[in-house]
């Protein structure tokens, strides 16, 4: 076996050195700190999806864009981490290189559950100092629960109609038709319009009152209703009165709408949501049964 020369030992020895003391030193409490006052990085962040709430099912991801940083000379922004925190813990997500160019950051969020907080923060090195890190975007916050949570809401329509004949005939009926669907609102003719025994009616008299049931059936949300209206807003009243020729097809000429605004809210997964209001709108549609 061949000896290693005696230089060559020392050498290799000294670069060893310098090479532990180079990875030491921005760890080395005794070295001042980068002051951090001083510098700031900024950057445009996209998140996506930005819904109030996801499921565990999904995927998230944070785009950075133009990414700057204002700093005194010599201070080099190494890299950027994505950190989570969700109450009890602080933990890095990733670590991403910084080279001028934008990054993505994709987390699968089955690993995670309940309202978590999360930021981006720059990784700051400069010869002699110790390592820093800054702020670029903080608050991010995200609610992760089991699946998404679902809403359901069934309109409904108390409609009342009064007519005469020219021979004073009376007509005076009243009902209540509910949603079959998400979309509409079904109104029979054959309660709304009328043909008297003798002489003719050219109009019926119609009051319409609207409201609703909402409901959440995957979660444990509480609901209520917090408005009602009919017409072609939601500025609307939640009863109109209509006069209407009594033929067929009157009422879907006025292009009704019945809107409803309900708020959700409470604790579902061990986590308190702000109140969530939905909209939902249905058309008032005439049908021949």
């Amino acid at each position: 076996m061949k000896k290693i020369p005696d230089i060559l030992v020392l050498l290799l020895s000294a670069i060893i050195c310098i090479g532990i003391q180079s990875c030491a030193d921005h760890d080395d409490p005794q070295l001042a700190p980068i002051d951090t006052t001083q510098v700031r990085v900024s950057a445009n962040v996209k998140v996506s999806p930005d819904s109030r709430w996801s499921a565990a099912t999904e995927e998230m991801t944070i785009n950075l864009s133009d990414i700057r940083m204002e700093s005194p000379a010599g201070v080099v922004l190494k890299s950027i981490s994505l950190i989570a925190n969700n109450g009890s813990a602080r933990y890095t997500i990733d670590d991403k290189p910084f080279s001028g160019e934008p990054l993505e950051f994709k987390i699968p969020l089955s690993t995670m559950r309940g309202r978590v907080n999360l930021s981006l923060r720059g990784n700051l090195i400069k010869k002699d100092c110790r390592d820093a890190e800054v702020i670029i975007a903080d608050n991010i916050q995200k609610i992760v629960f089991s699946e998404s949570p679902e809403f359901e809401c069934e309109g409904w329509l108390h409609v009342s109609v009064k007519s005469q004949s020219t021979t004073g005939e009376e007509y005076s009926n009243s009902f209540e038709v509910r949603s079959t669907d998400h979309f509409s609102i079904s109104v029979p003719q054959n309660k709304l319009y009328w043909t008297p025994s003798s002489g003719t009616a050219s109009t019926i008299e119609v009051a319409l009152g609207g409201g609703a049931t909402s409901w959440s059936p995957n979660t444990t949300f509480d609901c209520k209703i917090t408005n009602t209206a009919i017409g072609n807003s939601s500025a609307g009243s939640p009863t109109i009165f209509l006069t209407l020729p009594n033929t067929p097809g009157s009422l879907n000429s006025k292009k009704l709408l019945l809107f409803v605004t309900t708020s959700y809210f409470g604790t579902w997964e061990n986590v308190t949501i702000d109140p969530y209001n939905l909209n939902t709108i249905f058309n008032i549609i005439e049908s021949e049964k």
